[in-house]
């Protein structure tokens, strides 16, 4: 079992370190091309994409994956499951595209707080409905424990995009930033629409290559597909939602502080867009081991003993993992600010967010094995509580300290999660070994 782990861990790690490069150079090659400024605008669309991925996407793939798991062997059922569940997600993903179309000015002016990303949402679009597909294959290979093809459809995805904004760069955007920021945002579209034909690929060959009895179906699809999937996407639509309205308070808020738009926006794109992606670098190894301990624990749920012994080594050596982090950032952060980005408010952020590392990725190794156990509903209030923590920081201590302000809210509030999280497990795991020796 531990063995099996360790070697789908490393899979997802190997090709999740190549896709975290690659998008770490690409950050300091669009930091170097869009300015700060225009970084920040890119970034600010996000908010917008990932409220509405967990509206066509997130919730539907983690449906596909429960109920072909639990069918392993019904591979006639298995290829319904996951074309129905494309043709909802195609569905919702035009819906959602066709409302930001619509309603992109006033979500730019009104909720983002920047005019400027009206045309980014424009184009951003179009990267729905192919995000959804390949949503729906890889929640296929998910449920059948096959975590290859989800690896590399995010690897192609990103060297696809890559590819694209740098082929733009030098033939068509003339150094235009403006016309650069929007090319970057296509960019997500390109390699959304890269991968998902390479997913769909696999997954027609994986069953055209497989012998099975051609039966018919009469059960329902779509009601256990919209069961599963609708908590599922109401729970993480509340978390996005909430990480949304703390992305966009950021450049609001550093305004109230006394900022011009360019100077918060560049302050913006300084911190999301260069300093996060130096300490959420390693962060690579936990979330591939999370995504294959979720199910590790749940298939030996009856088992304490083993389950105390897997979660018990993954969580020293996540611990290790963020203290060697946080002695890295902090050694070479200002350096590494400097020399990369040119900029040395990078590597101040860098040495300060250095202590969130232990925390942060200890905090993502718990809630996959509370979620492993079957208590999803507590990771959802924890996560919940922090996020409100952090938003109740930032406009209290934003408008009269700066970024400053957002930094010590980033701080507590994960200190705040971890414990809670670390709390829950014990107490769960004291509960399921009273209850077996009971």
């Amino acid at each position: 079992m531990i063995k099996s782990l360790l070697k789908g861990t490393l899979i997802l790690t190997i090709t999740g370190l190549i896709t975290r490069i690659i998008g770490f150079v690409y950050k300091i090659y669009l930091s170097n091309i869009l300015g700060a400024a225009n970084l920040g605008i890119y970034q600010l669309v996000f908010p917008v994409f990932g409220v509405c991925y967990t509206m066509f996407g997130a919730g539907i793939q983690t449906a596909v994956s429960q109920m072909i798991a639990a069918k392993a062997e019904d591979i006639n059922y298995q290829k319904k499951v996951y074309t129905r569940a494309s043709l909802l997600s195609i569905f919702t993903s035009l819906l959602l595209g066709f409302i930001i179309c619509l309603k992109c000015d006033f979500i730019a002016c009104s909720l983002l707080g920047e005019p400027k990303c009206a045309d980014s949402l424009r184009v951003l679009v179009y990267a729905f409905p192919l995000c959804g597909i390949s949503s729906c294959v890889n929640g296929c290979y998910y449920g059948l424990k096959k975590a290859t093809v989800p690896a590399l459809t995010q690897l192609i995805e990103q060297i696809a995009r890559v590819a694209f904004v740098v082929a733009a760069a030098c033939f068509f955007a003339s150094g235009n930033p403006d016309k650069l920021c929007i090319y970057a945002v296509l960019g997500i579209a390109v390699g959304e629409g890269v991968s998902m034909l390479y997913s769909v690929i696999m997954i027609i060959s994986y069953y055209h290559g497989m012998e099975y009895k051609k039966t018919y179906v009469s059960e329902s699809i779509y009601r256990p597909l919209l069961k599963m999937s609708a908590p599922l996407t109401a729970n993480r639509l509340t978390v996005a939602l909430l990480h949304s309205v703390e992305t966009i308070l950021i450049p609001v808020m550093l305004k109230k502080h006394g900022m011009s738009s360019d100077n918060a926006l560049s302050v913006y794109g300084v911190l999301t867009g260069m300093a996060m992606p130096f300490i959420l670098f390693p962060s690579t190894i936990t979330n591939s081991l999370s995504v294959l301990l979720l199910p590790t624990i749940s298939e030996v749920n009856e088992d304490s003993n083993r389950i105390k012994k897997i979660s018990g080594l993954c969580i020293g050596g996540t611990i290790l993992l963020g203290v060697v982090s946080t002695f890295v950032f902090l050694i070479f952060g200002a350096n590494l600010g400097s020399f990369v980005f040119h900029d040395d408010t990078v590597g101040t952020f860098i040495e300060i967010l250095s202590f969130l590392c232990p925390f942060l990725f200890l905090t993502t190794t718990l809630s996959s094995i509370i979620n492993g156990l079957g208590k999803t509903h507590i990771t959802f209030v924890i996560t919940v509580i922090g996020l409100a923590i952090r938003i109740f920081i930032t406009i209290k201590t934003v408008p009269s300290q700066g970024i400053s302000g957002y930094l010590i809210s980033l701080l507590v509030s994960q200190l705040i999660v971890t414990g809670l999280s670390y709390k829950c497990y014990r107490r769960l795991i004291f509960k399921k070994r009273q209850n077996i020796t009971g």
